[in-house]
């Protein structure tokens, strides 16, 4: 039975936009250039596949962001967020909830956790196209903020201090930068990370 938070984390719509100028079928994930993609559906005839018809493809593309910078870009978001919904809400209360309740929004929920969302709609057969983030203003201008103002020098340094437990979710990302240039299945990757990083992913896999 999936929970509040479960919905949270997890959106029911999964979506896929078709980039044919440069034969790519992106992944739509929160802090990996999606609102830059959805700012230019309608102007650049992007197809968006979702649920079910991601089912059709053959091969998806999954832009995989550095792990701390996307950590970082994310919260402050959320909180932007939080600000502009809820006015009269204390931002040290705010903060100190987001960085104590961790990966609690989906602006910063572990790129992993996206691709085993992702899984609930995947073909066995459908490769997963590891690509750098660096790159992909190479297809869509990421010029777009969503009306965030980037995070000052002093949230990033409060943020990250004193977080051990930290680095075991950001590396859980960090191993998918380890597969960018390879395609493989979401079965291939589950046996990467087990054969690979075992004492990581043991953590995030369901007891048996």
């Amino acid at each position: 039975m999936r929970t509040a938070v479960d919905f949270e984390l997890f959106p029911e719509d999964c979506e896929v936009a078709q980039i044919p100028l440069h034969n790519q079928w992106v992944y739509l994930i929160q802090k990996n250039g999606s609102s830059s993609i959805r700012l230019r559906l309608k102007k650049n005839n992007y197809i968006i596949f979702s649920n079910e018809q991601i089912r059709s493809l053959d091969v998806i593309d999954v832009y995989i962001r550095e792990p701390r910078s996307r950590y970082v870009s994310g919260v402050n978001t959320y909180l932007q967020h939080l600000e502009r919904d809820h006015p009269g809400l204390d931002r040290a209360t705010a903060f100190w909830f987001a960085k104590r309740y961790k990966f609690l929004n989906r602006h910063y929920l572990p790129q992993f956790h996206w691709l085993a969302n992702l899984r609930r709609y995947l073909s066995p057969a459908t490769e997963i196209r590891f690509r750098d983030f660096k790159t992909f203003g190479d297809i869509v201008d990421l010029n777009f903020r969503a009306l965030v103002t980037p995070p000052s020098e002093e949230f990033v340094t409060e943020l990250l201090a004193d977080d051990p437990g930290l680095e075991l979710w950001l590396f859980l990302d960090q191993i998918l930068l380890e597969l960018v240039g390879k395609s493989m299945t979401w079965s291939e990757l589950l046996d990467y990370y087990k054969n690979n990083h075992y004492n990581i992913i043991k953590h995030v896999l369901p007891k048996t």
